[in-house]
């Protein structure tokens, strides 16, 4: 499942410092882990967001990301919306370009509700690991669309 949509940004020019969105997907554990955009109410998933910096100034950067996963109902009828994971606090350790970043965020029933889904992932740089005390470097990225339907019996 690609990126819908992603920015980054910084405080710096872009070869000093810059950042970028590689990744967001859905991943299935109840399917052998396969990336997907059709869930079940009833199942856990997953959501691995990919990230990175680059720039001259990777080396000196500090602090935390303060992640978090939204939902969005896209149909009128979904029920999970607003926060379904996270905060996340992720700790910097400055090194070389490109200094690199995954998080997988678990969803698990009962959040998991009928409907379709825009899923936002938020990125804040945070120079304490406060999520009150935020900088200005911060990202997102937009799922496509998800699908979450009560639980069928499969056929083979």
């Amino acid at each position: 499942m690609p990126l819908q949509s992603s920015s980054f940004q910084t405080a710096v020019t872009a070869d000093i410092l810059d950042g970028q969105v590689t990744a967001m997907d859905v991943f299935d554990p109840t399917e052998y882990n396969e990336k997907t955009s059709l869930l079940e109410a009833d199942d856990v998933f997953d959501v691995q967001l990919a990230w990175k910096l680059t720039g001259t100034a990777t080396p000196d950067v500090r602090g935390s990301w303060v992640v978090s996963l939204y939902s969005e109902a896209m149909d009128g009828i979904g029920m999970m919306t607003g926060l379904i994971a996270g905060p996340v606090i992720v700790r910097i350790t400055g090194d070389v370009s490109p200094l690199t970043f995954r998080l997988t965020f678990r969803v698990a029933p009962p959040k998991p509700q009928v409907g379709l889904y825009k899923l936002t992932a938020t990125i804040s740089h945070s120079p304490t690991g406060d999520p009150a005390n935020l900088s200005k470097m911060s990202g997102h990225a937009e799922s496509t669309p998800v699908t979450i339907q009560k639980s069928e019996v499969e056929s083979n």
